[in-house]
């Protein structure tokens, strides 16, 4: 029994490993197509209502993909324009960086003096240039107009996989007897549908947090509003982690822009207050449930994706988590581990 175990628990591990190694390797194709596959879940119901309509499939399909690539050029362009006009101006913030930096350098040494700890002759002054952080930007900027230079992939393999929308259910009634072809068309009909629900109501919310994020730093009068608001809504898939970051990088400009705790202290509050009513109260209603997961478990996944896929990686956790947990709860014999993933006892689904 010892020697089973051990040999199960070996062989499990080289397994991950080995998928985690493949899953590396494949990122340029795998990534685009787990994206494609969740924005073909959230346009199915198109595509289902125009063919009901008569519409010819290749019609429907052009349609979306003409209304996705201008809704992609229009996020690209404005997401590049603010950017690049982040970087341009950032160089207006050295002196009060040096500044800031040169006292808490100095703040440190008297302590340091203080205490009689000696300290080596290092400067932060002039390991902290203002050119870093514009490099790293300018960095930033490359990969995300390189993602978006392959979202050819995306588009393609969304338009193979809404081509055959609605072909699964049909095909299993042919395949299998009429009990478990019923039985089966039910419950892919209900996975798709609770996917749907969730990815689309985290769509709907994460797009009214980045709206109201920019809102609140456009009355404000702090800089690059629409930069920060479209960090917010791309950060909101990240639960918890990406919410604090989207609070804490406004916050932390306004400390350089204002001269005056007031704003900042506004900043923080009203984002911060944006990001708990949308998440703890507008998302769950809209959603009709609370998708229980554990922290803990969101956590190992998001080290997990992000090691592999980088930022996008973190993006993607979440919802490919989710759908995960979906279809497990639908199905009776990975129930049980459906629960586990939980982060209450309580069972899965806690109606709101």
């Amino acid at each position: 029994m010892k020697g089973n175990t051990l040999l199960n628990i070996s062989v499990g591990t080289i397994a991950v490993f080995v998928l985690g190694a493949v899953l590396l390797q494949l990122k340029t194709v795998l990534m685009p197509f787990v994206i494609a596959t969740l924005l073909s879940i959230i346009f199915k119901p198109i595509i289902l209502g125009l063919k009901k309509r008569k519409i010819p499939t290749f019609a429907a399909l052009f349609g979306v993909l003409i209304l996705f690539s201008l809704f992609l050029f229009l996020l690209g362009w404005v997401v590049f324009a603010s950017v690049d006009t982040f970087v341009n101006e950032l160089p207006k913030y050295e002196a009060k960086i040096s500044v800031i930096v040169a006292n808490t350098e100095a703040t440190l040494m008297g302590w340091a003096e203080q205490f009689n700890i000696e300290v080596t002759d290092f400067k932060w002054s002039d390991a902290i240039e203002i050119s870093s952080v514009t490099s790293a930007l300018t960095t930033g900027l490359g990969s995300f107009i390189s993602f978006i230079t392959t979202t050819f992939l995306v588009l393609l393999f969304m338009l193979f996989i809404l081509a055959s929308s609605g072909e699964l259910s049909s095909k299993v009634r042919e395949v299998y007897p009429t009990q478990h072809a019923d039985w089966m068309a039910s419950v892919l009909k209900t996975v798709d549908s609770q996917v749907r629900q969730y990815l689309v109501t985290k769509t709907i919310v994460s797009l009214g947090t980045g709206v109201l994020t920019w809102l609140v730093l456009l009355i404000l009068g702090v800089d690059f509003p629409l930069v920060f608001g479209f960090i917010a809504f791309i950060l909101n898939y990240i639960p918890n982690i990406g919410s604090t970051i989207a609070v804490l990088f406004p916050f932390a400009l306004t400390l350089l822009q204002f001269e005056t705790l007031g704003v900042p202290a506004m900043v923080i509050l009203g984002l911060g207050g944006i990001q708990v009513v949308m998440g703890n109260a507008i998302e769950p209603r809209i959603m009709g449930y609370t998708l229980n997961i554990s922290p803990l478990l969101i956590l190992v996944s998001l080290i997990f994706w992000g090691w592999l896929w980088g930022i996008w990686g973190m993006v993607l956790a979440v919802p490919m988590m989710a759908t995960i947990k979906i279809v497990m709860e639908n199905l009776e014999a990975t129930r049980p581990l459906a629960r586990l993933m939980g982060g209450r006892g309580r069972g899965a689904r806690n109606q709101s």
